[in-house]
């Protein structure tokens, strides 16, 4: 009953076994070392502790302020990246600033992406985004595709830009391969390699920036698409990114609760109609409980908590749906799915679930009777009477 209630009402909110390995919350602040990979969603999240593996992520504000030792995969609105990194980051967000060294890739996507001057990127950089700024040294290969690039950093190696606009005033060692709307070519560009280019206006003056070798216009270069090309970087990793996390809480919804979610698909199967109404009922019940809860000064708290936590349900609704269907349709044909072949099942049924929801009005309502079904499945397997302690007989 304790895992029931939980699910219900927090959903991902981790136990204290897994304190340091979950979290979730409006505000958090780690500052105490985690010694494992640690996985957060919230409002507003700060680092400002050692974490001694990867880190996966997801909020409106994120600052990075210590060193992660492994990967970083995070996506938010704001996200400052001000610890060192031992391995890889991939990251999506609205706003992202760079301010300590990478050992390894940096793959970033934004609608504002700033490296600052003094960060050194080990490996490669992938970025993608509306407005780029990057005045760091990357040790590897440079591909980018922005709506506006300004390079003043170093690639010791190749780079490859696509732009709407580039300002190229940084050294690259390697080959170049740039081609915008418009190239602006600044007074402390240094190209040490051959450099091919397109841009609108046709041949360029690079001035003295040409050490060695030559700078050749390519008219195949050319760029036939429109502006969404510069965008169709960011598409593809929110779709990834979005997939990444519906994968990463199917997993630890069908890990934390797996007897649960066996239940309830048994229950969809047997009781469809009564998990339907039960479904309903809670989705109707649940705001209107807030709401009258809010009308006296003592009741506030709680209509607090049941509408935070309805929200955070409403949120996972098709999540955990999808998680319901997948133990119904391995009871249902007797699979005897193992863990992986469970979580993948239903990440599959999510992604259906997402399809059907873009069906104009029969979609949205579709997905309403199913998750109704599937909440009102685990409803109807919480034991609500506690079991009276038994009184043994004594006979004198």
């Amino acid at each position: 009953m304790k895992k029931t209630l939980m699910l219900l009402c927090l959903t991902i909110i981790a136990t204290t076994t897994f304190a340091y390995r979950i979290k979730y919350g409006n505000n958090i602040i780690i500052s105490q070392p985690v010694y494992e990979d640690l996985y957060i969603a919230g409002g507003t999240i700060t680092i400002n502790a050692p974490i001694h593996g990867d880190l996966i992520c997801a909020g409106g504000t994120i600052i990075i302020n210590d060193t992660v030792t492994n990967d970083i995969l995070v996506a938010g609105g704001k996200i400052t990246f001000n610890g060192f990194v031992g391995d890889d980051i991939r990251c999506a967000g609205g706003e992202l600033v760079v301010q300590k060294n990478i050992t390894g890739d940096l793959v970033i996507a934004g609608g504002k992406v700033t490296v600052n001057k003094n960060v050194v990127i080990g490996d490669g950089l992938l970025l993608t985004g509306g407005d780029i700024s990057f005045n760091g040294t990357v040790k590897n290969n440079v591909k980018a595709a922005a709506g506006n690039v300004v390079f003043t950093g170093i690639a010791e190696k190749d780079i490859d830009i696509h732009a709407g606009k580039l300002e190229m005033d940084g050294v690259v060692n390697g080959t170049s391969i740039i081609a915008a709307g418009e190239i602006i070519i600044g007074n402390n560009a240094s190209f040490n390699n051959n450099v091919r280019y397109w841009n609108k206006s046709g041949s360029l003056n690079f001035k003295s920036s040409v050490k060695s070798g030559n700078a050749v216009y390519d008219s195949t270069l050319k760029m036939q698409t429109g502006r969404w090309y510069y965008f169709g970087g960011i598409t593809v990793l929110a779709m990834l990114w979005y997939v990444g996390m519906a994968l990463l809480m199917i997993g630890i919804i069908q890990y934390l609760f797996r007897n649960v979610m066996q239940k309830a698909g048994d229950t969809v199967f047997n009781k469809t109609l009564k998990s339907l109404g039960f479904g309903l009922l809670f989705f109707i019940a649940v705001p209107i409980a807030s709401v009258i809860a809010f009308v006296t000064v003592i009741g506030v708290p709680i209509g607090l908590f049941l509408l935070f936590n309805f929200i955070v349900i409403a949120m996972l609704a098709s999540v955990v749906s999808a998680v319901v269907a997948a133990n119904w349709l391995n009871n249902r044909n007797n699979y005897n799915w193992s863990y992986w072949k469970l979580v993948f099942a239903a990440l599959g049924i999510f992604i259906v679930f997402k399809m059907i929801s873009l069906i104009p009005f029969f979609g949205g309502l579709i997905i309403l009777l199913i998750v109704s079904i599937s909440f009102g499945a685990i409803l109807l397997n919480i034991k609500w009477k506690r079991k009276e302690p038994s009184v043994a007989n004594v006979s004198v």
